[in-house]
Order: structure tokens, then sequence, then C-alpha cells
């Protein structure tokens, strides 16, 4: 399937109508990347399809030595969905930013490819930033399509409002009118670094739309302490190294170039 040089390859026949789709992009504390490869690892899931286009940047994925194309697909033999009904979960996962310019496309492409697998619905997650670190559960608001408003009251998400930008924009836009329900999840997350505290509460907000899924984020929980950790000792690093190059009093130029 091609949708202005935006093509979904798939890899294995897996049938999957009636999954539920998760899709995790790289946005505000790549809590969308985060969440979706965590869900990858946990499930052990199997790889049946990639993303290409020429407007990609020259980018590649190593895992174990092998390469990877940086926006994949993947299945994992799973009951969940709202009624019960579906047997496969499917995420995908990009390690890549797309161009602003392909959104529109993109989004496009990964609907169609959806609604021709039969998948019965799409949660797009999502990071919405905040200026201070967030150290207790973030906040996440949910927003859908008509199709699939009825699960913001079902599942008691908090509605959001406002308005919605870049890929998650992109694919909602697209959504309008189409059958295939497409909720979004959006949890508050760390501008600045990756926020796995912000994608643990996504996926702990994800499970009640898959019964039989149990995923204990607790790993995620403590990985979000050692990267705070982590960026502060960097950040006094870098205001030190800030420090000493700094000129001090009466070097440089005069007041009037300053």
């Amino acid at each position: 399937m091609i949708t202005d040089g935006v093509r979904i390859i798939d890899t294995r026949d897996e049938p999957l109508r009636g999954a539920m789709m998760v899709i995790g992009f790289p946005t505000h504390g790549l809590v969308g990347s985060v969440a979706a490869s965590y869900l990858v690892h946990a499930l052990d899931m199997t790889n049946i399809a990639y993303m290409t286009s020429d407007a990609f940047p020259p980018t590649v994925i190593m895992e174990e030595g092998v390469v990877n194309a940086p926006v994949r697909f993947y299945a994992s033999k799973l009951v969940c969905g709202v009624d019960r009904s579906c047997e496969q979960l499917v995420v995908a996962i990009s390690d890549i930013q797309p161009p602003p310019e392909i959104l529109t496309s993109l989004s496009r492409q990964l609907l169609d490819w959806a609604e021709s697998k039969g998948i019965q619905l799409l949660v797009v997650v999502e990071g919405q930033p905040v200026e201070d670190g967030i150290h207790a559960d973030a906040r996440v608001v949910a927003m859908a399509n008509r199709a699939a408003a009825p699960l913001l009251g079902k599942y008691t998400f908090e509605p959001a409002n406002g308005v919605v930008t870049g890929f998650a924009g992109g694919l909602l836009l697209s959504a309008i009118g189409r059958q295939l329900p497409v909720l979004c999840l959006v949890a508050q997350a760390h501008k600045d670094y990756p926020d796995a505290r912000a994608a643990a509460k996504v996926i702990e907000s994800i499970n009640p739309l898959v019964p039989m899924l149990v995923l204990d984020t607790k790993p995620l929980r403590e990985k979000a302490e050692e990267i705070e950790a982590e960026v502060r000792k960097t950040l006094k690093q870098q205001e030190r190294a800030v420090r000493a190059m700094t000129p001090s009093e009466g070097e440089g130029p005069g007041e009037m170039y300053r």
C-alpha cells in the first residue's frame, strides 16, 4: 500500500482482524516510544511489518546486529479489545520523528493499513510537555474521533479540551468521519528528557482496554528515577562547564557592546 511515498510493507501474513493497535511515536518526553517499546519487549512481540518513505532520514535501527527499519509493527497473541473478541495486540513504534510535511499522508497510510487488516481499535500514545518535572503520577487525558467517543465515558477517561497538533493532530484529523475508532491518550511529560514515569501511567491507563494484559510497570517507574538522577547530574555538569567558559568581570568588550 502506498500513499504519497509512504509505504507499509508486510513481512508476515498475520491475521489481525479484530485486533487492537497501539501507536507510539517520539514526541514530548518520548512517552509514546517508551510505552510502545515496553509493550514490545514485555510481551515478546513479533515483527510483522515496517514503514518506509523517501522523506525519512537515512536511519536504521540495530537489534543484536540485525538491521531494522526505524518505523516497525509488531503483533502478539493476546486477548484484548473492548468486547474481548480480539486475539491480537498490534504495536507500531517509531524511533524517528517524521518530517512535519508528511504527517498527514503518514496518518492516512496508518489508518488505511489498519482498516485493511480489520483492526477494531487504534490507540495513540502522546506526551504533553510541562515546564517542571513530574514527581507524582502524570495526568492523562483522552481525545477520540466520533467512532471512539463512547469509550471516553465507558472507561472514565478524562476528556481533553483545546488544540492538538503534530502527529496526534494529523492522525485524529485523518480519522474524522472514519468508522475505525481512534483514541488518543496524552500524558503530562517532561519536555527535556525521556519520561518513563509518564509512559508507565499511560500503560496503566491502557490496561482496562486489554482485559488479559497484566503488566508490571514498576521497572518503568524505577527507570524514571534513574533517568531523572542522570539528567540532574548532566545538567549540573553543563552548568559547571558554562561557568568555566564564561569570562570573568573585566574581560571582554566594553559595556556598549554587551
